[in-house]
């Protein structure tokens, strides 16, 4: 049997694949998510205000539909006015993110665990844990148990999970533009030796393109530079999961890191990674959004996520996933897309769970907030494919996709839906999954290893700098800001949870 996993499709088609459960007669949707059965839902309620955070561009379709149909069915549902607020990316977990949890404005977006623990140990999470069982019930059936508990701390809620859907392995594939694998005579990449045979075939033939779109590939670079089957739980520590222990591995210390950079210092040297990426890494999603790279870190759902934008610059463009050179089991950290937390300093958490609870909470509601009003936004046909009239992003899609409720489009193949249906079937959950670090007696210092990371370390894991020379003074650099106490503090929290686990 092939050691490689290839997973192909036709990425045009996939623009519009967004799920696969069925639906029932045309304006379904609206009519049940917004119909006399829940006229009466919020009557209960007193007002009140919720302020959502997004993340990227918000599309006129968005607009439209936030001062319209989304803010009628809130009103009846949960008797609330939403404001949906979109920021940049760039302002993600830190940024005006963190400026507006320590001016402690009234808010809710999402996390993730290591942005989670940081807040939660500043005081800027709101305790989410007295209102689960009543105002999360419904999600709660359809968003895996796993997803919740890697969001708790002691044993108490800090963020609530959306999404449930095929998770592991992310980003320890390679996603190729397949239609340049092609036009220069491969059929496809088993190995790193094939994929940089790929880049100088696709550089010939396209000067003005850019090889990885990215600066970390530690994880789908794995298979080549070592043997363990390494599970990243931040950027300094990892675990082997092919180990039967719980040792934390220090990875800047291990020989699988110095190995790595000379991977990546090769790929930076021969522009693989664009000489830009150094002082402008934004550009490499640009470049990647508008089909002007040849390969990215692959997931099982990244062939459309996002894909809407990519097929507009490259209508013909055909992407896969693949994974070089080794099979060892693939990894999850559990099914969710992301989780919200809600501001410290918020009026009403209890009614921010309940918003929580809408995207997940039925397909009428799922399809209205993924996908808009039925027959003026979307269609759907007697087998429950889903037909896009407009590519107006709504709530974004990588965020809402829930298996229980996700749609296809029909021009999806169905051998495409059974294998990303399957991609799980043989993962194996984390030996780490649902252990949250506290970061309380070692906080100064995580602090200031955070800035030895940027200013020395990350330039030296993208191959920016030469790990020779540059390494030493580095490490004596995290050694100082005091690395060896906070491993130590890590490996006693992990080992006291790993054993009463």
């Amino acid at each position: 049997m092939s050691k490689k996993r290839v997973w192909a499709v036709l990425f045009l088609a996939t623009t519009l694949l967004l799920s696969a459960c069925s639906k029932g007669e045309s304006g379904a949707a609206t009519e049940n998510a917004t119909g006399e059965n829940n006229e009466s839902a919020g009557s209960g309620l007193k007002p009140a205000k919720l302020k959502i955070v997004l993340y990227g561009d918000e599309s006129a379709r968005m607009k439209e539909l936030a001062k319209t149909e989304f803010k009628d069915i809130v009103k009846k549902e949960i008797n609330a006015e939403v404001e949906f607020q979109f920021i940049p990316w760039t302002e993600y977990g830190g940024g005006k993110t963190d400026l507006m949890l320590s001016t402690g404005e009234d808010f809710a977006t999402y996390t993730d665990t290591n942005y989670m623990v940081k807040s939660v140990a500043k005081g800027l999470y709101a305790d989410l844990t007295p209102y689960m069982d009543s105002a999360a019930a419904d999600m709660k059936k359809t968003v895996d148990e796993h997803s919740f508990k890697a969001f708790q701390l002691g044993g108490k809620q800090y963020a609530v999970p959306v999404g449930n859907k095929p998770n592991s392995g992310e980003f320890y594939s390679v996603l190729v533009r397949q239609d340049l694998l092609e036009e220069v005579g491969m059929s496809g990449v088993s190995s790193l030796t094939e994929l940089e045979q790929f880049y100088e075939k696709a550089l010939a033939a396209h000067p003005e393109l850019v090889g990885y779109a990215s600066t970390d590939a530690r994880r789908l670079l794995m298979y080549e530079y070592t043997d363990k089957n390494l599970y990243w739980q931040n950027d300094f520590l990892a675990l082997d999961e092919s180990a039967q222990d719980d040792k934390i591995i220090s990875w800047f210390e291990s020989e699988e890191f110095k190995a790595y950079t000379q991977i990546m210092r090769s790929w930076y040297e021969r522009a693989i990674i664009p000489k830009y990426a150094a002082t402008n890494t934004p550009q490499l999603q640009s470049d990647w959004n508008s089909g002007k790279a040849m390969f990215w870190a692959g997931t099982a759902a990244r062939p459309f996520e996002g894909a809407a934008t990519i097929s507009q610059a490259v209508p013909d463009a055909k992407l896969t996933n693949y994974f070089l050179s080794k099979d060892l089991p693939k990894i999850s950290r559990g099914t969710y897309s992301t989780a919200w937390f809600v501001s410290a300093s918020a009026a009403d958490p209890e009614r921010y769970v309940m918003f929580f609870n809408l995207l997940q909470k039925n397909q009428e509601l799922y399809d209205l907030f993924a996908y808009g009003i039925q027959d003026k936004d979307y269609t759907v046909d007697e087998n429950g494919r889903l037909t896009r009239l407009t590519t107006d992003a709504l709530i974004p899609d990588w965020l809402m996709m829930n298996k229980n409720f996700m749609r296809f489009d029909k021009s999806v193949p169905d051998d495409f839906i059974e294998q990303y249906k399957a991609w799980d079937d043989e993962a194996v959950i984390s030996k780490g999954a649902g252990f949250n670090f506290d970061n309380t007696p070692v906080k100064n210092e995580e602090t200031k290893m955070g800035g030895v990371f940027s200013e020395f370390l990350a330039p030296i894991a993208s191959g920016f700098l030469d790990y020779d020379e540059n390494f030493p003074r580095a490490l004596e650099k995290l050694k100082a800001a005091g690395f060896d106490k906070y491993i130590a503090e890590y490996q006693k929290q992990f080992s006291e949870w790993y054993a009463a686990k």
